[in-house]
């Protein structure tokens, strides 16, 4: 939010033409400056930082940047800060739900074989790997996991069907 300069001069310097053009220059200079403290503040947060910025959060992690959009790229850097243990079932619904929505996941859980099944139902690009990537590192090693995503699409269309018949005449001399 730009402040009007002109409005801090003293009455008797408003009409000089100089003072006016050197407060117009420092207005543009003023807002560069407001434009940067902005993009400083917005950086300050993961969820409002630009793409350089995550892009330093994604090295200091470890994390390949493959493509993803940038928020897709936020929420992983959010799914690593928020990773605490010990690990619970509540815990990983939690963040399952955080990540794919209440109904984009079907998770089941056998605690006498320790075995975890998780259907993702999300079409999200990368969601399966998003999902590996938590589960890489909340859930203890002795727990074995069955994870997949399963997308539907309805697509309209129809089938056609052509075929194409060809003689063939041999004559033996």
């Amino acid at each position: 939010m730009a402040v009007d300069l002109k409005m801090l001069l003293p009455e008797w310097f408003k009409d000089i033409l100089e003072f006016n053009q050197l407060l117009e220059t420092e207005e543009l200079e003023l807002e560069a400056v407001e434009d940067s403290i902005r993009s400083v503040r917005d950086n300050c947060f993961i969820q409002t930082a630009d793409e350089n910025t995550i892009l330093l959060y994604e090295k200091r992690f470890g994390i390949s940047y493959q493509g993803e959009t940038l928020e897709y790229r936020r929420s992983r850097i959010l799914q690593r800060y928020n990773t605490v243990v010990p690990f619970t079932i509540g815990f990983l619904k939690n963040r399952l739900s955080e990540l794919f929505g209440a109904d984009g996941y079907v998770l089941s859980v056998n605690s006498k074989t320790y075995l975890l099944t998780i259907k993702i139902t999300s079409d999200r690009y990368g969601a399966l790997n998003l999902l590996y990537d938590l589960l890489w590192d909340i859930i203890p090693a002795h727990i074995k996991i069955l994870a997949s995503q399963e997308v539907k699409k309805d697509m309209k269309g129809g089938y056609y069907i052509g075929t194409t018949v060809s003689s063939t005449k041999i004559t033996t001399i």
